[in-house]
């Protein structure tokens, strides 16, 4: 048998290699979504292809799931969860899996799959849309010759490799067609006319749910309206992977009205669509060749020229698909159809070729991204080099393709998965910048990628060495604001404690006291047993403490009261010595204060006056000569007229001890510097030379 020749304007004669076909569904990159509530298995379909069989899993939210391949079974179990009985999937005719299960324990659902063959395994990816998650189960799922990747990218690959080889990217076409307006007007009243054409427009901006609900409306019309309704509904249920429902509309439609699909031959397409996707690839192919015929010599024949390609590639003549390819590049040089047809033949080398020679296939990919094209191909085309740099390419080259991308298609079609790849990538771009040392280098990669973390934070280490970037950068109003960002985060939560209590300190360091009080009490609810509590109380302790409120520093700073407790800030054991003081606890002052004396570092502004209320509260407890080595050794940390109340207070500790002469020359030094404190030695040495005077008159 012979197919017939499709003939191009340029008088090409292309032959086309027909085969037998099998469907997939295009699926997306994994993701570890979690569900957040009671979630519900809606659907399950089951889809044959060469060499493995798709079991693809319709959720209510995203699946928090686990996927284990057992003796004889592949079986997922999905937490929180629950599914109707699908009793009609327990027994298949598949040739690699004999059925489906769900069933549900304590709030866990179990799909189980036994496997027909001894060498199966399995591979689960999500699909675009999150709530929809396929298990891969066959033979064709282990790998026979690895990727030729850099090192350390093999997440990259595992996330990215299924989806772009099942991912079915519209191969082009005939356009969307509206039903003649005066055929309407003929078979229905002004306004049902006017309600199909809404239904259509629904259809035409994708909103194909809608569609379903406007087009039912006319079941229970004459046979030509419900002829042209079930058109439609064939049209919307293919877009919306409904594939059987949609055979039966187109099927249901044709024996209602049969010459209406060469009054409208457009409708060919997503029939054909349909056809495929059941398994009946010999009707599919028929009815597109039927639909080729009509539109030779338009500048649409080159677009079903791929669009048969892909459907003779998805079933396994991929030679016969190269050459179809190849002749669309070749004879419609410039279109749309040829840059489509590019795309598939540089696909072939994205998974195969080695390190060396990724750059080559980078400047197909460059080519096709900067000719005029379609937007969906300029898209997939600018994702393919972002791709293929994340695979083979230095992380920094990788990393800015991925940003790229993000920034020119924000909701491109491949924006989900992107920004998965980018997450990944950036994790070898931190290391690099941490071993060099690079702290500005950090900072910015941080702040520019604050969305794209998570995997960096897989890190234990990620976020302290980040903080010390920031840190030793002097930027601290820019880790306030990452750290208050990324505390939301759930993938940031194995790191949260850490971060706020650093927001606590940044807040004290740039002044915003009533942040600082507000962060670390948040902290102290969420997180009474983490590491890091002793630190917040202390900050606590200190805004106390400036605040005036001396009780309250007591409290917060009584845990450094015991006998092993050691401040993360030195400055907690002045500031709870001077609230112990206040509160007349003398013994506890003197202990505060001599940890913080003599742990402190030369230089610190409150040494002076520790040493001085130090002197004070040993006076207190009568032990007088601490006290005075005290006020001796804090004369010789203080400045100006500091000295001058070390040296008063140092006389008067002096008299006490009977050290008379020793007094006097204190008090004296103190009245040469003048000043309040050399007022008072002044008036204390007349005092003493007086009492020393009367003493010396007494008999």
């Amino acid at each position: 048998m012979h197919s017939p020749m499709i003939r191009f304007p340029r008088k090409t004669r292309p032959w086309l290699l027909l085969g037998l076909v099998t469907t997939l569904f295009a699926c997306a990159l994994p993701t570890g979504a979690f569900a957040q509530q009671q979630n519900r298995l809606l659907r399950i379909a089951v889809y044959p292809h060469q060499g493995f069989t798709r079991v693809s899993l319709s959720f209510l939210s995203p699946p928090d799931y686990t996927l284990r391949v057992l003796p004889g079974r592949v079986r997922l179990e999905v937490r929180d969860a629950d599914a109707p009985s699908f009793k009609k999937l327990r027994n298949l005719n598949d040739r690699l899996i004999a059925g489906v299960n769900a069933s549900e324990a304590r709030g866990v659902l179990n799909v189980s799959v036994p496997v027909r063959v001894a060498d199966a395994t399995a591979q689960a990816v999500s699909c675009a849309n999150p709530s929809v998650l396929s298990i891969d189960i066959g033979p064709a799922m282990k790998r026979v010759n690895p990727v030729d990747i850099a090192p350390g990218r093999e997440p990259i690959l595992a996330g990215t490799e299924r989806f772009v080889r099942d991912f079915d990217a519209e191969p082009g076409g005939v356009p969307f067609s509206p039903t003649d307006g005066k055929l309407l007007k003929e078979l229905l009243p002004e306004g049902e006319a006017l309600l199909f054409q809404q239904g259509e427009s629904l259809l035409y901006r994708d909103r194909a749910e809608e569609a379903v609900n406007v087009f039912a409306v006319f079941d229970k019309k004459g046979d030509r309206v419900k002829a042209l309704a079930s058109y439609r509904l064939g049209e919307a249920y293919e877009k919306l992977g409904r594939h059987q429902e949609a055979l039966a509309s187109f099927r249901n439609a044709e024996a209602l009205w049969p010459g209406y699909l060469n009054q409208a031959p457009e409708l060919m397409q997503p029939y054909s669509d349909a056809l495929a996707r059941t398994g009946d690839f010999p009707g599919a192919r028929r009815m597109l060749l039927h639909l080729m015929d009509r539109y030779i010599g338009t500048p649409y024949q080159a677009e079903l020229l791929n669009r048969l390609a892909d459907l003779i590639e998805r079933n396994g003549q991929k030679e016969a698909a190269l050459a179809m390819y190849r002749s669309v590049v070749m004879y419609a040089h410039g279109s749309a159809a040829a840059g489509r047809a590019r795309l598939k033949l540089a696909d072939r080398a994205l998974f195969s070729i080695s390190r060396d020679r990724y750059r080559q296939l980078l400047t197909k990919y460059q080519a096709i991204y900067g000719e005029p094209g379609d937007p969906s191909s300029r898209d997939e085309a600018l994702f393919k080099m972002s791709l293929l740099l994340a695979l083979y390419a230095p992380p920094k080259d990788a990393l800015e393709a991925a940003v790229t991308y993000n920034r020119r298609y924000p909701r491109g079609i491949f924006s989900t998965v992107l920004s998965k790849m980018r997450e990944e990538i950036l994790f070898p771009v931190y290391q690099e910048a941490a071993a060099a040392g690079n702290d500005d280098a950090l900072v910015r990669l941080a702040m520019d990628n604050r969305e794209y973390l998570s995997r960096c934070f897989g890190d234990a280490g990620f976020a302290p060495r980040l903080s010390q970037a920031f840190e030793k950068t002097g930027k601290t109003a820019q880790e306030l604001e990452l750290f208050n960002y990324l505390d939301g985060k759930n993938w940031a939560a194995s790191s949260a404690p850490f971060m706020l209590s650093r927001m606590v300190d940044d807040a004290v360091v740039l002044g915003n006291a009533p942040l600082a009080e507000s962060t670390a009490r948040d902290f102290l609810g969420r997180y009474p047993r983490d590491p890091n509590l002793g630190k917040v109380r202390e900050q606590l302790g200190r805004l106390a403490f400036e605040k005036g409120d001396l009780p309250g520093t007591a409290a917060q700073l009584a845990f450094l009261k015991a006998p092993k407790a050691k401040a993360s800030l030195p400055d907690s054991e002045y500031y709870l010595g001077k609230a112990l003081q206040a509160a007349k606890d003398h013994g506890g002052a003197v202990r505060s204060l001599v940890r913080f004396t003599t742990g402190a570092k030369s230089g610190n502004p409150l040494l002076p006056d520790a040493y001085y209320n130090l002197a004070v509260e040993l006076a207190e407890v009568k032990d007088y000569p601490h006290a005075l080595a005290a006020c001796q050794v804090g004369a010789s940390v203080a400045g100006g007229e500091m000295v001058g109340q070390f040296l008063f207070k140092a006389g008067e500790l002096q008299v006490k001890l009977g050290a008379v002469r020793e007094a006097k020359a204190s008090w004296e030094k103190a009245t040469g510097m003048g000043g309040t404190w050399g007022k008072l030695a002044g008036e204390a040495l007349n005092d003493l030379n007086w009492r020393m005077k009367i003493a010396g008159e007494l008999p």
